[in-house]
């Protein structure tokens, strides 16, 4: 009730009510150490509305999310643990982007996941007194942020990896601290479930994740699908044919299972471009085999050209959601995917794509050997695609919004 009626308040009630507060010792002292942590964050201390997001240093499907949340509501100001400034141009934010004293060494060493212990501690002495409106773009520590009289929605791309998934993260870590990974993994759950409690209104952006964070904070979530530009994605004109290689793409990390892609091209003797960059990508360089092509970090332009020559987009890990995936259905792509997680939500079986119910080389050599593209009609996967548009996304967020404005 406290959330809901300070969000009635006018942003110069809340900030008086925060400035009355530093008066007493505990106050003086929270906001030193805010000035400490977040030096540049005071120039925004009457900011009304703003986005946090975990970090901005890897351009990925989260990045863009968090971009259009501050476009939809008017963000003053987006907060991020680890920034480099070149992810922040090619995402294209139209708004000032503040990080802590520390963010953009931690954005330009790409090292950003080793600090995760102290994610929590910087979070957490972000200080936005005035803020009627917070918005969190959330899948590690975000919402570790300190409540405040604010309204507060959460945007989740899905409950934290390390907490609740920390076997798929486990070949990114350093071998030396692989064994404590479990008891670490298990202190962080409770501390996420906890974090969980700051958050007024959960959006998933799956069924999956809305499942997951059932589970997680035994909370309910509304699934709203991640924002999709289908207009910049060309429609091909040309009938896909065997001849046309099949195309997997993202960021090079395990969890993707692009080893197995890789693997069952081989196998299949077909030919596979694998676009992306990260972590795996010496291990699956590694691995490739003759009929496998890997394109390191193309250009948006390069993506969208390689998306729409495929003669199938191939989806072989268990994602939150899958944006590549319609951004592929939005140049009339086909899909071949993995049967779970976003994939369920985003690919229409027998319409759109096909799916493979094992995670086999074998089962995978065989759906590249059987797949026939001409079996796809291109303008209805196209048409299927625009369902997870921008303006779809606008609206379900915003009802969201309102709907907590109706319950305060």
């Amino acid at each position: 009730m406290r959330a809901m009626s300070a969000a009635n308040s006018t942003p110069s009630d809340v900030a008086s009510r925060s400035e009355h507060a530093t008066l007493r010792p505990c106050g003086v002292m929270r906001r030193w150490v805010s000035r400490l942590v977040w030096p540049d964050a005071h120039r925004f201390r009457s900011a009304s509305t703003v986005v946090l997001h975990e970090w901005l240093a890897v351009t990925g499907g989260s990045d863009k999310v968090a971009d259009r949340l501050a476009r939809l509501v008017d963000a003053d100001v987006v907060f991020t643990f680890a920034l480099d400034d070149e992810c922040v141009a090619d995402i294209g934010f139209d708004r000032p982007v503040v990080t802590w004293r520390f963010g953009r060494w931690a954005g330009r060493s790409r090292r950003f996941t080793y600090l995760l212990p102290v994610m929590p501690v910087v979070w957490w002495a972000l200080d936005v007194p005035a803020a009627r409106t917070v918005i969190t773009s959330s899948h590690a520590c975000v919402n570790a942020a300190r409540r405040t009289g604010a309204r507060r929605l959460s945007y989740c791309h899905t409950p934290m990896r390390y907490a609740w998934e920390w076997r798929l993260e486990q070949e990114r870590a350093p071998r030396a601290l692989r064994p404590v990974l479990a008891p670490f993994a298990a202190i962080l759950r409770r501390l996420d479930r906890r974090w969980s409690r700051n958050v007024d209104v959960y959006l998933a952006n799956s069924a999956t994740i809305a499942e997951r964070i059932g589970h997680a904070y035994r909370r309910s979530a509304e699934v709203v699908p991640p924002p999709i530009d289908v207009d910049r994605f060309p429609l091909r004109s040309t009938p896909r044919t065997l001849d046309d290689p099949f195309v997997a793409a993202g960021r090079f990390v395990p969890y993707k299972r692009f080893d197995l892609a890789v693997r069952a091209a081989n196998r299949a003797g077909v030919a596979l471009v694998l676009a992306g960059d990260g972590p795996d990508a010496e291990r699956l360089e590694s691995l490739a085999g003759p009929t496998v092509t890997i394109v390191r970090g193309p250009d948006d332009a390069g993506l969208a050209h390689l998306l729409a020559a495929a003669r199938a987009f191939v989806f072989p890990g268990v994602e939150d959601f899958g944006m590549l995936a319609v951004e592929a259905q939005a140049c009339g792509t086909p899909v071949i995917a993995r049967r779970a997680g976003g994939a369920l939500d985003n690919v229409s079986d027998g319409t759109t794509g096909t799916f493979v119910d094992d995670d086999t080389v074998a089962a995978w050599a065989d759906a590249f050997a059987a797949f026939d593209p001409a079996a796809y009609d291109p303008v209805e996967i196209r048409s299927w695609a625009t369902r997870f548009g921008v303006d779809a996304f606008d609206r379900n967020v915003r009802g969201a919004l309102d709907r907590m404005d109706g319950a305060a």
